[in-house]
């Protein structure tokens, strides 16, 4: 997302009416029509008819239900007749508990330390109608959301987000077990936000990412047993890095996997220091999904690509079967001209594409700008011999002949509408969501202790 795109959300921090400012239409609006597109994913959505919308819920007669624990569960509906109305009562600490139902609101938090739950992570839903601009925005420090779907909004499913155009970083991030479908823009969004976490989720049917960690440095962030399908990127990390981990998750069924990269439509470029490793990373180069922006189609088809990134270690991860690239380190252009540099492509099982490995520099005569690959299983390279001549012991050479940008196959259709790319089904829910005591987006210690060691290459 570029400066002009988050006009809005700058606007927004400023004003006074921040939650009025939710149901502004953003880019992207679609027609409401869910129907399959031509090659997607077909899997029934989880049944929502029998759930009640917010709209018929009963306005607030009870008490919230106080535990004994030094906290407050505050429920909807029972007590509260909309999560917007439960999280303008939370106080620091608070469980806001979410009965099935189908919930059609943009709900925004300010204040610290809460978590949002729902009872059930397939029946707990956030509707947009293709006409409300976030699921959840989220302003505050520590919030945790948990077991449920935000689906077809016009921007994002669930959005934490510091102040754009002041110092204020988010501190404190957490999205667990979270489904995010059909948004006009992104699944899960952090943005301008220090310590986070993002697992055991899932994104489709988005125009850009499903997953999303941009303009940070450094992030202290880890992400990890995720699931992105039938989206433009599957992970995309605009000028993020630094303590950032994207680890043990499955990107799968996307015009592209894995897309760390330098804009400079962000603060802190470039993209730098973030580490890829356990990931099964396969068959992307879907032709039948949504595309915001046409010059990720540069790029179609490879299931990882480092674009203008520097500092990244992609280790331990298997990519198969995607249609043009394994795994690709490339320089990038934006308003400045961005080369990778100083990357390492480490022991990845690596099969089935046009090129396994890929390497594109500036001047292949001046060598490959730091770059190297070692420790890999693949077969086909560009340059040629990739793991001699861009080496990761004594330096390197001449790199011979390299892909030219923009000369990989694109697809030759035209790319779906992100309102019609088919839901998913029933995804695993959180256990014991009823009864498990609340716990804010504490992730230091997950971040501090984090053991890249112990992530070895997936097994499909």
């Amino acid at each position: 997302m570029n400066r002009r795109d988050r006009s809005r959300h700058r606007a927004r921090l400023t004003a006074a009416a921040v939650v009025v400012a939710l149901v502004a239409a953003a880019c992207g609006s679609g027609s409401g029509d869910d129907t399959a597109a031509e090659g997607a994913s077909t899997t029934a959505a989880p049944s929502t008819t029998a759930a009640p919308t917010t709209t018929a819920a009963p306005t607030t007669t009870a008490a919230p239900t106080t535990t004994e624990a030094p906290y407050t569960v505050r429920r909807v509906p029972d007590d509260y007749a909309t999560i917007q109305d439960a999280v303008d009562a939370a106080e620091p600490g608070d469980l806001v508990l979410i009965a099935p139902g189908v919930y059609e609101e943009s709900v925004a938090v300010e204040t610290d330390d809460i978590v949002i739950r729902g009872l059930d992570r397939n029946e707990v839903i956030l509707e947009g109608n293709h006409e409300l601009e976030n699921g959840i925005i989220v302003f505050s420090n520590g919030v945790a959301v948990e077991n449920l779907t935000a689906r077809n909004y016009t921007s994002n499913g669930v959005f934490f987000t510091g102040d754009y155009d002041s110092d204020f970083v988010l501190t404190g991030y957490r999205a667990s077990y979270v489904t995010a479908h059909n948004n006009g823009l992104y699944g899960l969004y952090a943005f301008n936000a220090r310590y986070g976490q993002f697992d055991h989720s899932y994104g489709s049917g988005h125009p850009d990412s499903a997953f999303y960690v941009g303009q940070c440095q450094p992030c202290d962030a880890v992400l990890t047993d995720l699931l992105a399908e039938n989206n433009t990127l599957g992970y995309s990390g605009t000028n993020s890095g630094g303590n950032l981990y994207i680890v043990n998750s499955e990107w799968r069924h996307n015009r592209i996997g894995v897309v760390p990269n330098t804009l400079d439509s962000e603060e802190l470029a470039p993209q730098r220091g973030a580490t890829f490793a356990g990931n099964y990373i396969h068959d992307n180069g879907n032709p039948n999904t949504p595309l915001r922006n046409e010059v990720w189609d540069l790029a179609y088809g490879v299931g990882l690509v480092i674009a203008g990134g520097r500092d990244d270690l992609v280790t331990r991860n298997l990519v198969t079967d995607n249609v043009n690239g394994g795994i690709a380190v490339s320089l990038f252009f934006d308003e400045n001209f961005w080369l990778a540099e100083n990357n390492r492509v480490t022991d990845n099982v690596v099969s089935g594409s046009l090129y396994d490995l890929v390497l594109i520099v500036d001047d292949p005569n001046e060598g490959a700008d730091g770059n190297c690959f070692a420790g890999n299983t693949y077969t086909v390279s560009l340059p040629a011999d990739i793991e001699t001549v861009a080496a990761c012991d004594d330096g390197t050479g001449p790199l011979g002949d390299q892909l030219v940008i923009g000369s990989l196959p694109t697809p030759d259709v035209e790319p779906a509408d992100y309102t019609t790319i088919a839901p998913p089904g029933p995804q695993p829910g959180m256990p014991d969501a009823e009864t498990a005591p609340p716990s804010p987006a504490n992730v230091l210690p997950l971040v501090d202790d984090f053991d890249l060691d112990a992530i070895t290459v997936p097994t499909p």
